[in-house]
């Protein structure tokens, strides 16, 4: 995580070091993004798009940029991240479409990979990076390949992407997580896809 372009070009690298070629790409919420930026960056190499719940040309809200920006905020915030700060059962609440499905262990399943060293850190990173993630809005028109878009009924959070190829399924009693609240349905949706690439 970080700027905008260092999440491009880290996937970029990442992807040619283990992967061949036809590249199908899977990104969730600002993950969308980036899998939209790598289509940009690298077209021939990606053969589709899967977006769940695709949050694009937005970044972190305006009020977590700036205090990002404040002096101090790096070493403090972290920390803050890490022990959950009161924040995250609540934001996962609002996330899912029946708030009674987030448990205590759904909640300590999202805490635990903020105390893997860096992790928290580079969240808090992407969060005070003041790259103009709105420019790629401008660009969606230049990408080809298929894409997928799955987004849930409920999802408060989902923007759209006007892509020339993408096919766009709601899926019921579904928030902004659909690999959480419709595994199955989610797992066969992109299954069905990739086939008929």
């Amino acid at each position: 995580w970080g700027p905008f372009d260092e999440q491009v070009r880290a996937t970029v690298q990442a992807l040619e070091q283990h992967v061949c070629e036809g590249w199908v790409l899977v990104g969730h919420s600002a993950g969308a993004e980036v899998a939209l930026g790598v289509a940009l960056a690298a077209p021939d190499r990606v053969r589709g798009l899967v977006l769940l719940g695709p949050v694009v040309g937005r970044g972190a809200p305006r009020l977590v940029r700036s205090v990002a920006r404040l002096p101090g905020s790096d070493r403090v915030a972290p920390a803050l991240l890490r022990a959950g700060f009161g924040f995250l059962a609540p934001l996962l609440k609002r996330a899912w479409d029946d708030p009674s499905s987030v448990s205590e262990e759904v909640v300590e399943g999202y805490r635990r990979p903020l105390h893997e060293p860096g992790v928290a850190e580079a969240l808090w990173a992407m969060a005070r990076a003041d790259d103009d993630r709105a420019a790629l809005r401008s660009q969606l028109h230049e990408i080809d390949q298929p894409c997928h878009v799955l987004v849930g009924r409920t999802d408060r959070w989902a923007t759209p992407v006007p892509l020339r190829h993408a096919r766009t399924v709601v899926l019921d009693r579904c928030g902004h997580l659909p690999h959480e609240e419709q595994p199955g349905r989610t797992a066969r949706e992109i299954l069905t896809f990739v086939d008929g690439l």
